[in-house]
């Protein structure tokens, strides 16, 4: 079986590998999108017992845009959904499924990946429960209401060579709690809790917490990468 892998990192929202690889039982070049949740626990700052890991909720899409074009422009693929799209945290899972898309064998110079959450009513584009562990090792529950409309997007430029019987697949990991590895999560020992003792990061509670993992979110939100 020949590889070709490019594991290209997007700061700490995610991460996304686009593996061309020859199967004898795939009839045309095709391209695949999976989406990939980071439910681990990850240490805060220095010590192993501040902790935080996020495993269950969801986030929601309202666009998905694919695109890629030969330097000749002599073959492209463009590809959109645009609806209600739903990433299950706790598996990963896509609704609706995007399944297949079918690609021109051929070599490639560019490829575009585009990410639009969801900002058509006050539905928070990403919910997110999970647990805090503090300095004492005291578990506390933690839950992350983003409300975003950002529009995350990818451009590569190389060369991609698409050959019959083979496949594209594009690896998108969603890691929040890298998000906290900075000030962000410096500021849990000051944070309040409700009275169901659940710590609350929005845009109305522990705004502070808020708005640090917003700008974050903001500083990855498009990037460049050219690859030789």
């Amino acid at each position: 079986m020949k590889k070709q892998i490019f594991i290209l990192t997007i700061f700490s929202l995610f991460f996304i590998g686009l593996i061309s690889c020859e199967k004898e039982d795939l009839r045309k070049a095709t391209f695949h999108l999976k989406f990939n949740t980071v439910t681990s626990e990850s240490s805060l700052k220095s010590t192993s017992v501040n902790s935080i890991q996020f495993t269950s909720g969801q986030i929601i899409l309202e666009n998905i845009e694919f695109q890629t074009e030969s330097d000749t422009d002599s073959i492209q693929v463009d590809f959109e959904i645009d609806s209600y799209i739903t990433v299950d945290y706790a598996t990963g899972e896509m609704t609706p499924d995007l399944g297949t898309i079918e690609i021109t064998p051929g070599i490639y110079t560019e490829i575009e990946l585009e990410f639009e959450l969801w900002d058509q009513d006050e539905q928070p584009s990403i919910y997110l429960e999970g647990t805090w562990n503090d300095a004492n090792g005291t578990a506390n529950a933690v839950t992350l209401i983003m409300p975003l409309g950002q529009t995350f997007s990818l451009e590569i430029e190389g060369e991609f060579n698409v050959q019959d019987n083979s496949e594209m697949i594009a690896y998108v990991t969603f890691d929040p709690a890298s998000w906290f590895l900075g000030e962000a999560g410096g500021l849990f020992s000051s944070a309040t809790a409700n009275e169901d003792g659940v710590i609350i990061i929005s845009p109305d509670e522990n705004s502070n917490i808020y708005d640090l993992i917003k700008d974050a979110i903001d500083d990855i939100s498009e990037v460049e990468i050219e690859m030789e």
